[in-house]
């Protein structure tokens, strides 16, 4: 990518399972830059991305599509299998009360 990146987060997301119990927590990189007047943002494990005219708006979006993304992949196939495949460290945390992904 030929774009400075100008900033980057790191943000923790949290899985429930279906009975709202949290069992598992990963950490995923989120990077962003500014291309064509635009702010463009990025999941370096996932690949996902998203952009806004406001830094505020595409890290809103960027983390909404992460759980998009998330929960899409965990209702077609093992979420599990996935997120090794992308490198992602699984990480088992305290109970919750929310079904399917969060960010932190």
């Amino acid at each position: 990518m030929s774009d400075e990146i100008l900033m980057t987060e790191s943000v923790q997301v949290i899985h429930s399972d279906e009975t709202g119990t949290s069992d598992y927590m990963i950490n995923l990189t989120l990077n962003y830059y500014q291309e064509e007047g635009q702010w463009v943002g990025f999941c370096e494990e996932l690949g996902t991305s998203a952009f806004a005219s406001e830094l505020e708006q595409t890290q809103a979006e960027l983390r909404e599509a992460v759980e998009l993304q998330l929960n899409g992949v965990e209702g077609i196939t093992d979420v599990r299998d996935y997120l090794a495949d992308n490198q992602v460290v699984i990480q088992p945390v305290k109970p919750s009360r929310q079904a399917g992904f969060a960010t932190v």
